[in-house]
């Protein structure tokens, strides 16, 4: 199951942000090492608690969440515009009503074996394409690894890369993912392979993806 989690659910929906949080602190700091700011087992940063972020969670039916993402609009703060800006030696200007910005995609830890987490990043990837479609976002904006370029492929929802970063940062790319009705469509028959593949995971609607 696909869920939409805002910031004013805070209080309503304690569990489910604090499972996403403290996935968020058991990937991004524990397993990758990257330097984020981990304050009582939550990993939250000044955009989860000064903007108004939408995250985009997926969820076993038990309620245990097992994947998310957080959206922010270009036109307000974002972390390309501050934060990603030095990765990159020429400047990347992207602020549109129709362009957000995804970062903290990421699988949680009890999402499980390789194929589950597989199932669990294109569960996310087409849940996030279809949420864009409806709402009338026509392109996605993220940093991502460049290992991730072969993921996305099979995943059927590739970026096109805007710039890469500077030799001494690593292999990241700034990537513009199209959200198109054709895109839609192949995640979701891509997201039915995969769980037919899995019999015993219910039908519902990889790490260093977008940072």
């Amino acid at each position: 199951m696909l869920r939409i989690l805002t910031k004013d659910m805070l209080d309503t929906d304690r569990r489910a942000f604090d499972e996403m949080f403290r996935a968020r602190a058991a990937v991004f700091r524990d397993r990758l090492g990257w330097q984020v700011d981990v304050r009582d087992q939550w990993e939250r940063d000044r955009y989860d608690e000064a903007e108004d972020p939408v995250y985009l969670v997926t969820q076993r039916p038990s309620g245990t969440l097992t994947g998310s993402l957080r959206l922010l609009p270009t036109t307000g703060a974002t972390m390309l515009k501050s934060e990603f800006r030095h990765f990159f030696d020429q400047p990347i200007d992207v602020d549109s009503p129709t362009t957000w910005e995804c970062t903290r995609f990421c699988v949680h830890p009890l999402a499980g074996h390789m194929e589950q987490s597989r199932t669990v990043a294109t569960e996310l990837l087409s849940g996030l394409c279809d949420l864009a479609l409806d709402t009338g976002i026509e392109s996605i904006v993220g940093v991502y690894d460049g290992a991730m370029v072969g993921v996305y492929r099979r995943i059927g929802w590739r970026p096109t890369p805007l710039a890469r970063s500077l030799p001494e940062i690593g292999k990241l790319y700034v990537g513009l993912w199209d959200v198109t009705a054709d895109n839609c469509r192949a995640l979701r028959a891509n997201l039915s392979r995969l769980e037919r593949a899995s019999p015993n995971r219910p039908r519902t609607f990889a790490d260093g993806g977008m940072r």
